[in-house]
């Protein structure tokens, strides 16, 4: 392992000429990792949209190394190989996006001033704001149908439209879509829908209390709420140390993962689906084709029965013929019935099944008859 060793002064010059993203796939170590060890050596560092403002040509602030440190001065890098993995711990996902967001000179990321040439979506919604009709809230900017959801005081509208807009901009740069539907924009991220929105949080501050119910005035606090709403449930990022302008490349990056997990999380339910179809078809299948034999076997043991029956009865006429015989008592009307008989039997032998006119209509198993009403 190769080890790289550092004055106070040459890592202070390392991280303000090369963003800590960049010097983490250099060192073998995370960006937070190298955050602390410049804590600890009384290091500045870059503020937050330094690299973003340099990249777009914009002034950045530059805090001068402290000379009143007496700690150690002597700091030891490793150097990361390739193909290494960070042994001083490993970048998430979402990190890992981020920097690469951070790190794509295309895309911008930079939240503007002034809001100059804004996204269809955000002209749309400002227009709609402005229809005094419209205002639901006598303290915020906003609209109950407008195109995007966002609700600010006067002193925070215009900061709230330029970081929407430009948040717009980046994700369609990103490749996404914003399809209306209801009079109202939706995210398109890998074929999944998410809501956005940001709005100024309230304070909640009690009235003085009257009676039984407590009641509340809520003032805007000037802390900006960007909220995401995927899957029945909110991501929100809100305005604090880093305001929500610094945070972009962390939105972009968490919602795009969010996305993938969804795309995921659908294609495996749709999977799970089919697998289940195919499991139901072919158990459908199975227990028509043991329909099918039941039915068959059931016409089987219908006819084996009616053929036994048909044996016996003609086993039947067979003795009272031979008992008649050797009696001498076969008359004619005997004969007659005899052969009235094997017709019948006949009839009613699935071997056979002579057709028998007077017995059109009958259940052989049953021996019913179901009138036809045409009498």
């Amino acid at each position: 392992m190769d080890i790289v060793k550092l004055n106070r002064k040459e890592l202070y010059d390392l991280v303000w000429s090369t963003p800590m993203t960049s010097l983490a796939k250099k060192y073998l170590i995370s960006d937070s990792g190298l955050r602390k060890i410049c804590v600890k050596h009384d290091i500045p560092l870059p503020k937050a949209g330094h690299w973003e403002k340099l990249k777009a040509g914009k002034e950045v602030e530059i805090i001068e190394l402290p000379t009143n440190y007496n700690g150690s001065t002597e700091i030891s890098l490793d150097l990361r190989k390739e193909g290494e993995e960070n042994l001083k711990g490993k970048q998430s996902p979402e990190e890992v996006l981020k920097d690469e967001i951070e790190s794509d000179s295309s895309l911008n990321i930079v939240v503007p001033d002034t809001l100059t040439k804004p996204h269809k979506l955000i002209a749309e919604t400002k227009n709609a704001h402005f229809n005094n009709e419209n205002r639901h809230s006598k303290n915020f900017t906003g609209y109950l149908r407008s195109p995007l959801s966002i609700s600010a005081t006067k002193l925070n509208y215009s900061r709230a439209l330029r970081i929407m807009d430009t948040f717009i901009k980046a994700m369609e740069q990103r490749g996404h879509a914003f399809q209306i539907r209801n009079d109202s924009a939706h995210l398109i991220i890998y074929g999944e829908e998410f809501t956005i929105s940001i709005r100024e949080k309230n304070n909640r501050i009690p009235k003085p209390k009257t009676g039984s119910w407590q009641e509340y005035d809520y003032v805007p606090s000037g802390i900006l709420v960007f909220s995401v709403r995927i899957s029945y449930h909110n991501i929100e990022w809100t305005d604090g140390r880093i305001p929500l302008e610094k945070q972009l490349s962390k939105i972009v990056a968490k919602i795009e993962i969010k996305g993938a997990e969804e795309r995921d999380m659908h294609l495996r339910w749709e999977k799970e689906r089919e697998i289940k179809a195919e499991l139901d078809r072919i158990k459908k299948l199975k227990e028509q084709e043991i329909e099918n034999e039941l039915v068959k076997f059931k016409v089987l043991k219908k006819k084996a029965k009616l053929w036994r029956e048909a044996s016996e009865i003609r086993a039947y006429l067979g003795s009272i013929e031979e008992k008649a015989t050797k009696e001498q008592s076969l008359t004619d009307d005997l004969k007659d019935w005899l052969k009235w008989a094997h017709k019948k039997v006949d009839w009613y032998d699935p071997n056979i099944e002579a057709e028998d006119p007077l017995m059109e209509g009958v259940d052989k198993e049953n021996l019913t008859f179901k009138k036809s009403g045409y009498y």
